[in-house]
């Protein structure tokens, strides 16, 4: 996207931005933005002053979420003692036989809807995944793209949603709960719907979908994207990451500014349609939203598709944004910290144990409003983690890619307490903030 003439725009539906969702703003990577340089740490820093003794790619596997059966049993196999050596060796001991991926992707595809939305005088056809499913009522919750069911020319006035094997003959009411248009996440609901409830054994089975950890992704493992290509129905195309995190810039819904989302790129074939369909593991777990494809505008204003770049938005943060709308009745509503961040400087770190590349980010505070939740902290401060306690219940995030912290924010709720870990002049220190109605905004 370097070259001239190259843009990108939500082929899959047309979006773009400049992401704001959840307090942060994007700004230029790799120069000196501050007037004095940030210190030297990263997340493995404050880990190790926090008595961690391993090496920095030991702690970064241990917030890896295995994401493939080979390396799920890979896994298992070492912490129980059964095996000893790396990833690879072990691949070659026992992988003797190919493994047959068709077995998930039917799975998956109970999980997956064709969507149409009419609008005035127009209509559009996408598609969506089943988060959460009431069998008893008959109640779903159905995440797709908001730039599916709205667009230039306002809301869906209907909207229907199929399931599989029965596109086009058996239309299922839906409408719009709630979204977020920058962020190119909707949330449609199923109410009393007869195909949904597992009393009617003559129609399709449904279940509400199985998420993976899109953090713990891996760039060049098997995905595959289930949706509703060219608006002809369900179809399944495959192909590996190409890239675990990247921002790209497409056209709004509403087709009125740019956002920039952070995406997963993959070489499975997305089209027209598959918008706000799954793109879904080796294992039929979802790893991300389906909303865009790259295409190349020449100088007569022709697009053309750059084959090979489609993209998802991780499913952690597609995930955070629609349980924070459901949790709201229909509004998203996001912590707002007062600052904006950038990413100064990454590293890739190769792990020949288990086979794999990480990359850590080093997301710099780039500006701090007075007053507000985070104004303990300062420019040019690196935040390292972030610890969010929920009554009972507590979650460490390692902030090792900044689209983590988008996610985080869309979690938090009031009453909820977030502890920051940063360091400031190679100083590691933490702040603590009680989080009340002050420090939440309502966004759509």
């Amino acid at each position: 996207m370097k070259k001239k003439n190259a843009i990108i725009i939500a082929v899959v539906m047309l979006l773009t931005a400049a992401i704001i969702g959840g307090i942060v703003m994007l700004a230029i990577l790799g120069f000196n933005l501050f007037g004095r340089k940030p210190d030297s740490l990263f997340p493995y820093d404050a880990a190790l002053s926090s008595g961690y003794t391993g090496t920095e790619t030991d702690y970064l596997a241990s917030q890896d979420t295995p994401s493939t059966r080979e390396r799920k049993c890979y896994e298992d196999a070492v912490a129980s003692g059964a095996f000893s050596g790396t990833y690879l060796e072990f691949l070659q001991q026992f992988s003797s036989t190919g493994v047959d991926d068709s077995i998930a992707v039917n799975e998956a595809f109970t999980s997956v809807v064709c969507i149409e939305s009419a609008f005035s005088g127009s209509y559009s056809r996408g598609s969506g995944i089943i988060y959460s499913l009431d069998k008893t009522a008959g109640t779903a919750y159905i995440i797709t793209n908001y730039h599916v069911v709205c667009s230039s020319y306002g809301m869906a006035r209907s909207i229907s949603v199929y399931l599989y094997g029965e596109y086009g003959t058996n239309p299922i009411s839906a409408t719009f709960y709630g979204g977020v248009m920058d962020y190119d996440i909707a949330v449609l609901k199923v109410t009393n719907a007869t195909a949904f409830k597992e009393t009617d054994t003559n129609r399709v089975y449904a279940q509400a979908v199985t998420v993976a950890d899109s953090d713990s992704v891996t760039v060049g493992e098997r995905v595959y994207a289930l949706g509703n290509p060219n608006g002809e129905g369900f179809s399944v195309t495959g192909g590996v990451v190409s890239v675990l995190s990247e921002y790209v810039t497409v056209l709004r819904a509403d087709e009125r500014a740019q956002i920039s989302l952070p995406e997963i790129r993959t070489d499975a074939a997305v089209n027209h349609g598959n918008s706000g369909g799954g793109l879904f593991n080796a294992e039929g777990e979802l790893v991300g939203i389906v909303n865009a494809r790259a295409e190349y505008a020449d100088p007569d204003k022709k697009t053309i598709p750059l084959y090979g770049f489609g993209y998802a938005i991780p499913a952690n943060l597609a995930v955070s944004i629609a349980q924070n709308v459901i949790d709201n009745d229909g509004r998203a509503v996001v912590a707002r910290l007062g600052i904006t961040v950038s990413v100064y400087d990454s590293k890739g770190i190769y792990d020949e144990e288990r086979s794999k590349y990480y990359v850590q980010e080093k997301i710099v505070v780039e500006s701090v409003t007075s007053g507000s939740a985070a104004s303990g902290l300062r420019r040019t401060d690196t935040l390292l983690s972030a610890r969010l306690v929920q009554g009972g219940k507590e979650k460490t995030v390692e902030l090792t890619l900044r689209v983590m912290l988008h996610a985080l924010l869309y979690e938090v709720r009031q009453g909820d307490v977030l502890e920051l870990t940063y360091s400031r002049d190679n100083d590691i220190q933490t702040l603590s903030i009680s989080f009340n109605a002050s420090n939440f905004e309502a966004v759509g």
